[in-house]
């Protein structure tokens, strides 16, 4: 049965359509089709007939630190920083940097021309756990990378789903092997920004009761569910070991701590673990869905949230800034959390929380400097 005639079974709901290649290489589609009997629509998104103030932002009110962005050495400089004066970003942190060769290649490109603008983070290589002189090596790197002007530390997810060791092990978060890499951390006073986990849809089913079901039919590899890996919970308990047995070292838990759609879970880490901090970067959809609570959640915690977008200035597919800006300073309702031909991650509509501007001052900017050290 192809793609076509499944969702041609499926009447009066939305369905993934994907148009797969004929000739010549024709690439791939995805979009929304809604089926009514036999009448079909593609692209399906209706303009809301509501009669409504929408107030777009072009620049933010206050100054923006995006401490959650991501380019490489096909990045301009030049162009990053022009887009960032457009944008309202006076800086930014690339988690992407890597080490060795690469991590001085980006300091050199982007760091050093721009000190002020630019900030860069290293990376861990998770496959030297094994190493005998793995302790010393990583105290080494860290110092020297600290020395160059790195301000901090990124985890990407794979530790604990993907890392595995000699033994052929996965490496959990909490490997008291890597107590080093967090406390030489906490000891130079580079925060640790760290992805643990994943939206509780990655973890389940990928059915009809899936509200992601379009992104993960378009990005099969985000999900876990039926993997030889451990369970959400788990993932994020073991973070939590980690952070309860380091409070010298600072923490930041990427999109707002991988438990956007849970924000009771965020309140109670932050309540806990006094040195763990969260950024929103590719949640404004979650926290834009359920505007009450999370308005009462960022004023709440105002002082541990950072601003991030997991995107950069001027990166040309997907750009968010002036929709966290919308979300973050209006109250506008009912609004497209994308600027995509279709969602993104499901299929929502999100409104906005209209901070107060003491807040607001402290998740665009004054949290992230405090961290990064002005």
């Amino acid at each position: 049965m192809n793609i076509k005639s499944f969702c041609c079974i499926i009447f009066g709901i939305t369905v993934l359509i994907i148009s797969l290649p004929v000739s010549g290489g024709e690439k791939r589609q995805a979009g929304n089709a809604v089926y009514v009997g036999k009448d079909m629509i593609r692209n399906y998104h209706p303009t809301p007939a509501l009669k409504i103030d929408t107030h777009p932002i072009e620049r933010p009110r206050f100054p923006v630190v995006d401490i959650h962005t991501h380019f490489g050495m096909d990045v301009d400089p030049g162009l990053l920083i022009k887009k960032m004066d457009e944008l309202g970003v006076k800086r930014i942190v690339n988690l992407s940097g890597g080490w060795g060769d690469k991590l001085s290649d980006l300091i050199e490109k982007f760091y050093r021309p721009h000190p002020d603008r630019i900030v860069i983070f290293c990376n861990i290589d998770f496959s030297q756990i094994d190493d005998p002189n793995f302790t010393k090596n990583v105290e080494t790197y860290m110092e020297e990378a600290h020395a160059l002007g790195v301000k901090g530390v990124k985890v990407f997810k794979k530790l604990g789903l993907t890392y595995r060791d000699k033994t052929d092990k996965l490496i959990s978060i909490d490997d008291i092997r890597l107590d080093p890499v967090w406390a030489a951390a906490g000891r130079l006073g580079m925060p640790v920004l760290i992805h643990s986990g994943d939206p509780v849809a990655f973890f389940t089913p990928v059915d009809k009761n899936n509200e992601r079901w379009m992104q993960l039919k378009r990005h099969p590899d985000w999900g876990y569910y039926g993997k030889d890996v451990p369970n959400r919970s788990e993932l994020l308990a073991q973070r939590n070991r980690v952070i309860a047995r380091h409070p010298k070292t600072k923490f930041i838990g990427a999109h707002v701590g991988c438990s956007a759609d849970d924000l009771k879970a965020v309140e109670n880490a932050l309540e806990k673990y006094p040195n763990l901090y969260v950024d929103i970067a590719g949640r404004v959809s979650e926290l834009g869905r359920v505007p009450y609570s999370s308005r009462r959640f960022l004023i709440r915690f105002q002082d541990r949230i950072l601003f991030g977008t997991d995107r950069y200035p001027g990166r040309p597919k997907q750009p968010r800034y002036k929709i966290y800006y919308r979300f973050l300073e209006t109250d506008d309702e009912y609004f497209d959390y994308y600027d995509h031909p279709f969602p993104p991650n499901g299929d929502w509509k999100i409104y906005g929380v209209f901070l107060p501007d003491d807040v607001l001052k402290k998740v665009y900017y004054l949290n992230a400097e405090t961290l990064l050290g002005g």
